[in-house]
């Protein structure tokens, strides 16, 4: 009887804890029961989100949409989504009015209002990535003197793999604030260049055929479009080109790796080929009024 009798104090005095009243929100009193049981049911609510989630990606979506850039938006929709329905669920078994988001939403507001508009902005334009793609996964793009690969464009920032394999965490706004220049919008193929100055009096001709050569030659470089050579200036000491060329951006290192190796390959035939690579240089003229002396020095 003593235990029992300990027992029922026991669950006497948990019944007055988990019914003790703490506040009031909009004329509904909240108890600890009703806190603890709502925390408990939100992080199910989590959980189970994430798990309808893959589920419905893996029935309803995944077979239709192959594009990994729409499949990340449609995954964090119905994450969403799911974990909207769910929040409610859970609030309203463990008691809690949905008026609590009035006030949490006023409160929310209040933060926004004084240090949260840089969040705020980098999610909405993380949403108008999403549904104007103008960059997907894969691309390659220049933003803000960074170069990359796009690996993950999220809600909030957007990831670049760069080709020394860094990893730049970009906020979603400076897409739509700054120029963007995307390689591979729509094609993978893209086209970069190499400038090359040779010295006056060289054989331009003979320039322009070993450069062709060479980039005929090089395994990166496309069949089509043709690679070319473009005389483009008389400098002020050199006669200077640019070898264009097209590389499949999917296949190679990186672009930069293309061009190191056509430098080499360019430099070795020119040098073969007694074609001067030029060098800045300054002619100096004195003046002076008395003829200048000389000393030869033995």
């Amino acid at each position: 009887m003593n235990f029992l009798t300990e027992l029922a104090d026991h669950l006497k005095a948990f019944s007055m804890l988990w019914n003790h009243k703490l506040f009031k929100i909009q004329g509904v009193s909240l108890s600890l029961g009703n806190i603890l049981l709502g925390l408990i049911l939100l992080g199910f609510a989590n959980r189970a989100s994430k798990i309808l989630s893959r589920v419905l990606m893996k029935k309803l979506v995944e077979p239709y949409v192959p594009d990994r850039t729409v499949l990340n938006t449609y995954r964090r929709l119905i994450y969403t989504l799911n974990l909207a329905l769910f929040v409610v669920l859970a609030l309203t078994i463990a008691g809690i009015p949905l008026t609590i988001f009035t006030v949490v939403g006023g409160a929310l507001a209040i933060g926004i209002g004084f240090g949260s508009q840089n969040i705020v902005n980098n999610f909405i334009s993380g949403l108008i990535l999403m549904a104007e793609r103008p960059l997907k996964i894969g691309d390659v793009i220049e933003v803000d003197n960074i170069s990359g690969s796009v690996v993950e464009i999220g809600t909030r920032a957007t990831r670049i793999r760069t080709p020394e394999s860094k990893i730049w965490i970009v906020p979603n706004s400076m897409f739509l604030e700054k120029p963007v220049l995307n390689w591979t919008n729509r094609s993978a193929i893209v086209r970069t260049e190499v400038s090359v100055g040779v010295a006056y009096g060289s054989d331009v001709d003979k320039v322009r055929t070993i450069a062709l050569k060479i980039m005929q030659d090089m395994p990166f470089v496309e069949k089509s479009p043709f690679a070319r050579v473009m005389f483009d200036d008389f400098g002020e000491s050199a006669l200077s080109f640019k070898m264009q060329f097209w590389a499949d951006s999917d296949k190679v290192e990186s672009l930069q790796q293309c061009r190191s190796d056509l430098r080499f390959a360019l430099e070795k035939a020119y040098r073969e080929a007694q074609i001067e690579m030029s060098f800045p240089q300054r002619d100096l003229n004195l003046r002076s009024s008395v003829p200048l002396e000389i000393r030869m020095k033995s």
